[in-house]
């Protein structure tokens, strides 16, 4: 008489959601979409990264391919634009940037003297187009309130005032969140669920799994065509646990069987007698 256990597990699916999670917040960053929105999607709805990969990139026309290539040609042969590239050179790489962009947006020459007076006028208040003037102007605001001496600021600004260099990997948060949610899902307490019955789906599903999967089944090629008769002989809902009975009508013939339905760390598993 064989005794075989199978078990259902939640894990798969949570891999899953996690891997999609994952997945969706790096197509995202490179879509230029909302991360954090995708991610949420794709974790509580997989499926939801399909229509991800489908959803098309948002651009500004100045990060499009043919202006780009236009842009090119702008610079170098245009009279006004090739001036105003050449005052904007002046100021840095991420100046000629924010003129180009600025530019793709609009597409007008008489725009010209007003995009470059505007970068001009954001530059010679202590705007580099990179967040720091933002950052900057905080540590002037708490140097002010006496929050930080004269030395911190010093070293503070002198951090900031150097060249950013690329984060690596791992340094971005977008790998927060899915290690969150699983510690979540591994340590938050559990509120056990109903158990399942003899004649429950999970119950069948299970006894399915152990006829058709164990070790001499593929041997002598078993197939389970139903699961009738099913009785319940004793139960323990405090453990809890579940004694069963039924007739398996296999492709070989009739059957009679035992089993038992326990549960363990949330899972629930099936021992099977008589096969």
């Amino acid at each position: 008489m064989d005794n075989t256990t199978g078990s259902l597990s939640i894990w798969p699916i949570l891999f899953v959601a996690v891997g999609a999670s994952v997945i969706g917040w790096a197509v995202a960053k490179r879509k230029k979409l909302d991360q954090r929105s995708w991610a949420l999607g794709c974790f509580f709805f997989p499926p939801v990264l399909i229509a991800l990969l489908i959803v098309r990139r948002r651009q500004r026309a100045g990060d499009t391919e043919a202006f780009r290539e236009r842009w090119a040609s702008l610079a170098s042969y245009d009279p006004e634009i090739k001036s105003a590239v050449d005052r904007m050179t002046a100021l840095g790489p991420e100046a000629v940037e924010q003129f180009r962009l600025a530019y793709a947006d609009v597409q007008s020459k008489e725009s010209i003297p007003f995009i470059v007076a505007d970068i001009e006028r954001r530059w010679a208040l202590g705007d580099r187009f990179d967040g720091s003037r933002r950052w900057s102007e905080q540590l002037t605001e708490l140097r002010r309130q006496g929050r930080i001496t004269d030395g911190e600021y010093a070293g503070l600004k002198g951090r900031l005032d150097e060249p950013s260099q690329s984060r690596g990997r791992w340094v971005s948060w977008w790998w927060t969140l899915p290690a969150l949610l699983i510690a979540a899902f591994v340590f938050w307490p559990r509120i056990p669920g109903e158990f399942p019955s003899c004649t429950s789906h999970t119950s069948r599903e299970l006894v399915r799994q152990v006829v058709e999967n164990g070790p001499n089944s593929k041997l002598t090629n078993i197939e389970l065509l139903d699961l009738h008769e099913i009785e319940e002989r004793a139960s323990d809902p405090k453990v809890p646990e579940r004694y069963c009975s039924g007739t398996l009508t296999l492709n070989s013939g009739e059957r009679f069987i035992l089993w038992r339905l326990h549960q363990r760390n949330n899972n629930v598993f099936v021992e099977v007698s008589g096969l």
